[in-house]
């Protein structure tokens, strides 16, 4: 057989493969993580003056955000804090047969005695600034570590539409399309201290992937912030709501969950 003809049989065997490739493999669907932030109220503990809030993060993309643990665990230190076992966290990204088309580096994934469960390390980046979302910090920005699982269905599913991610351990978790993960305000870690802050106007703001572990479908969505009015008067300051970033029936009509 001529060598040009072996060539051409070879190149048309390449294109069929990758082609039969692409189809298995299926475009991939991203998440699209939205915030809601309710249930502000300031709450005296041991003299200091806590800002607490509920927040609730909601999966409005094409595909889940899943997040699969490295299986080594080892100790870390992250942000100078120290924690005995930690695991590397990736992202993968599914076509709509479920397949894993494609991964990306999501931090780590850190192990809480206290919970006794797992969670995703710089989920979210708490702060408390005076008279517009990006005026002088008030309280330090905290980053804050997250397990995430389906909480809560939103309108975008079918009630009684199966979980997907329901357990805090180190393999695997995530955020199913149309569902919500809730933290509500007593949970550690979702709250502020904001000791001594004049009276007036102050933006709680919630930015979801500080740190950029997840590739998502809109990046642009990630922040969420509530105006509102500090009051004081006597010992009792108090939190009036004036105001909230864009609401949809998707990230104002999830309710969050003690």
């Amino acid at each position: 057989m001529p060598r040009h003809t072996i060539l051409r049989s070879t190149c048309i065997l390449f294109a069929s493969l990758i082609s039969t490739l692409s189809i298995a493999a299926g475009a991939p669907l991203y998440p699209d993580v939205v915030e809601q932030i309710s249930h502000l109220q300031i709450q005296n503990e041991h003299k200091r003056e806590m800002l607490r809030f509920s927040t609730t993060h909601i999966n409005i993309g094409d595909g889940p955000l899943q997040i699969r643990g490295g299986g080594q665990v080892a100790p870390c230190v992250i942000d100078g804090v120290a924690f005995a076992q930690c695991t590397i966290a990736t992202q993968e990204i599914l076509d709509v047969a479920g397949n894993i088309v494609q991964t990306h580096p999501a931090g780590v994934a850190i192990f809480h005695p206290e919970h006794n469960h797992w969670h995703q390390s710089a989920v979210a980046l708490f702060e408390v600034r005076a008279n517009a979302p990006n005026g002088p910090a008030v309280a330090a920005g905290t980053k804050t570590t997250f397990c995430l699982i389906d909480n809560d269905q939103t309108i975008l599913v079918k009630k009684g539409s199966s979980r997907t991610y329901f357990e805090c351990n180190a393999e695997l978790q995530g955020i199913s399309v149309g569902w919500s993960d809730d933290y509500h305000q007593s949970t550690e870690g979702q709250e502020l201290d904001i000791t001594g802050a004049p009276e007036g106007i102050y933006y709680l703001i919630h930015q979801a992937d500080p740190e950029n572990h997840w590739l998502e479908k809109d990046k642009t969505n990630n922040l969420a912030w509530v105006k509102f009015f500090l009051r004081r008067q006597g010992e009792n300051p108090k939190v009036i709501v004036l105001e909230q970033s864009t609401c949809t029936p998707v990230t104002c009509g999830t309710p969050s969950n003690p």
